[in-house]
């Protein structure tokens, strides 16, 4: 079979090369999917980069993400699930999140635990199902953690980017009222068709005014945060008192400084997002709930750019460059 390799940490177009090799086969526990889709995600570029570390292995099959059918299946695996369509999170991890794998998702064929492949709906392609796993995933995390966000104000930052998107179409199938933030007029038209009620473009307009206006007196309630060290600042102005944050990133600085007392007057309570360490509680309820939602098609992940497998380096540049509109994929 052949499947795209990271070979060191480096550029892309360096780094990441296509070689033939031996089609796995499923150990106990296992599944093995034949794959038509890859996810390429920031984590992913970041990890080929050396941003997250050194190699573990030589060579190591790239991505997390991905969708495709399971053909094969180990001891312990019902035979009913050979056929299923299913997509694929946290692949290319260790068993804690934290840790690197050496399998992944950039290959015709790939064997993981029976537990990290989800029944894709057959309302969803392939293509969808490759854009579930980190941002979709993230987003619900970080949309629902502290609760239901029915009737609530929700603000949603950089409401264009893959997990942003899904974001504000999670927060609006939950009932609430979606404000998001973008920088240009082409973002807010695609957060508008998610479904965000209202968009700031805080390239034109003063963010902390605007959101005060269409918070009202109330204030944000919830917040899905894709730049921390950005927006914390403002925080004690904009949102309600016990108005909770899910921070997935923080792009500005990664070590952002806090205004501790004007949070904690106002009660406010921050929860870090890291999708990779999530509790098997919290993924369960994002596969049932992201499944769901993809059966009724309130959640439609936005696909900005689609490449072959052997145009994985073109894909990690796309991403790099901060300028896709959603998500960038592989297909096999």
């Amino acid at each position: 079979m052949k499947a795209i390799f990271c070979i060191a940490r480096g550029a892309a177009s360096e780094v990441l090369k296509l070689h033939d090799t031996y089609t796995p086969e499923p150990g106990p526990g296992e599944v093995r999917v034949k794959m038509y889709s890859s996810g390429v995600n920031p984590s992913d570029v970041k990890l080929r980069s050396g941003v997250q570390g050194p190699m573990v292995a030589e060579r190591v099959v790239i991505h997390n993400d991905g969708a495709g059918v399971i053909d094969a299946v180990g001891d312990g695996v019902d035979k009913a699930r050979i056929g299923e369509r299913v997509w694929l999170y946290n692949v290319n991890r260790s068993t804690d999140g934290l840790g690197q794998g050496i399998t992944g998702t950039a290959a015709e064929y790939t064997c993981v635990p029976s537990a990290l492949a989800a029944h894709l709906p057959d309302s969803a392609s392939f293509e969808t199902g490759a854009c579930l796993g980190v941002p979709a995933m993230t987003a619900h995390r970080a949309v629902t953690w502290a609760g239901d966000v029915a009737g609530k104000t929700v603000l949603v930052t950089g409401g264009a980017g893959a997990v942003g998107h899904s974001a504000i179409q999670i927060a609006k199938a939950k009932g609430a009222r979606v404000i998001a933030t973008l920088s240009s007029d082409a973002k807010a038209a695609i957060a508008h068709d998610a479904g965000a009620d209202v968009t700031v473009n805080y390239k034109d307009e003063d963010l902390e005014e605007r959101l005060t206006q269409e918070a009202g007196r109330n204030g944000i309630n919830h917040v899905v945060e894709v730049d921390l060290a950005a927006h914390v600042n403002i925080y004690p102005k904009i949102l309600a008192f016990d108005a909770t944050v899910g921070a997935y990133a923080s792009s500005s600085h990664m070590t952002p400084q806090i205004p501790f007392y004007p949070l904690a007057f106002r009660n406010t309570c921050l929860q870090p997002v890291f999708v990779y360490s999530m509790s098997a509680a919290a993924k369960a309820q994002a596969i049932t709930d992201i499944n769901d939602m993809l059966t009724q098609r309130t959640l439609t992940p936005r696909i900005d750019q689609t490449f072959a497998l052997d145009e994985a380096a073109s894909a990690h540049a796309a991403v790099e460059s901060g300028k896709l509109m959603g998500n960038a994929i592989l297909t096999i």
